[in-house]
């Protein structure tokens, strides 16, 4: 049975787009904070580590984004439930880097 918050908004937003959009953040965010740590000369091997963990991440959502067959129904439409994943995490995003901007190191 079919709901409101099953049914796709848009048939032009797959699904992969939108999981892709949100390991891709993860991964800008690792990247950003722990990549700054490690070229200021501080940086221990778990700073190195999570650098390298969202260099991962970032090279994995280029792979989904690439190839929607990797994730199961990828290529579908997403759904409107789906939509509350890249919201939120567009919003703890900005919240990192108010306070990367806000506190100076």
């Amino acid at each position: 049975m079919a709901t409101a918050l099953s049914s796709p908004p848009s048939e032009r937003i797959r699904r992969v787009d939108v999981i892709a959009y949100v390991f891709g953040l993860m991964g800008v965010t690792f990247v950003g904070e722990f990549a700054l740590v490690a070229l200021a000369g501080t940086a221990t091997t778990y700073e190195a580590g999570m650098a390298a963990l969202g260099g991962f991440a970032l090279l994995g959502s280029v792979q989904m984004y690439r190839d929607p067959d990797t994730l199961r129904n990828g290529k579908e439409p997403a759904p409107a439930y789906l939509y509350l994943l890249p919201l939120i995490s567009t919003g703890a995003v900005l919240l990192v880097v108010v306070t990367w901007v806000a506190t100076p190191p």
